[in-house]
């Protein structure tokens, strides 16, 4: 049995208070139903495509930027302005994904560490 599958409805509301997300990147992610749907069979796997998607936004934004700026680079656009708000755009993605894993993996070790 995996982890997600042994989490309580209760648990799932705790992972999600401690995540702390804000509510509009909760809803990309799935909504907050999603940790709860984890609690539920066959759940894990909806929270999982969940975050597949999350990363696939992410990675997606990570390649625009680089287009951009190769364009830029190139000389075939002089649109500057677009390349620099793509690059920021991919870099804050980036970060706020960072942070969910480890906001994620904080709240697995201390559900881990709680007893039951």
């Amino acid at each position: 049995m995996s982890p997600i599958n042994a989490l309580s409805s209760q648990a799932a509301s705790q992972l999600q208070h401690s995540l702390n997300i804000p509510s509009s990147q909760l809803e990309k992610l799935g909504g907050t139903g999603g940790l709860q749907q984890a609690a539920a069979p066959g759940g894990p796997q909806a929270f999982g495509k969940a975050l597949s998607n999350f990363v696939s936004e992410v990675d997606t934004k990570i390649k625009t930027s680089g287009e951009e700026r190769n364009k830029v680079l190139a000389g075939e656009t002089t649109n500057l302005h677009q390349a620099m708000i793509a690059s920021q755009e991919a870099s804050v993605s980036f970060t706020f994904m960072v942070e969910l894993r480890n906001k994620l993996v904080e709240s697995y070790q201390e559900l881990m560490r709680s007893q039951v």
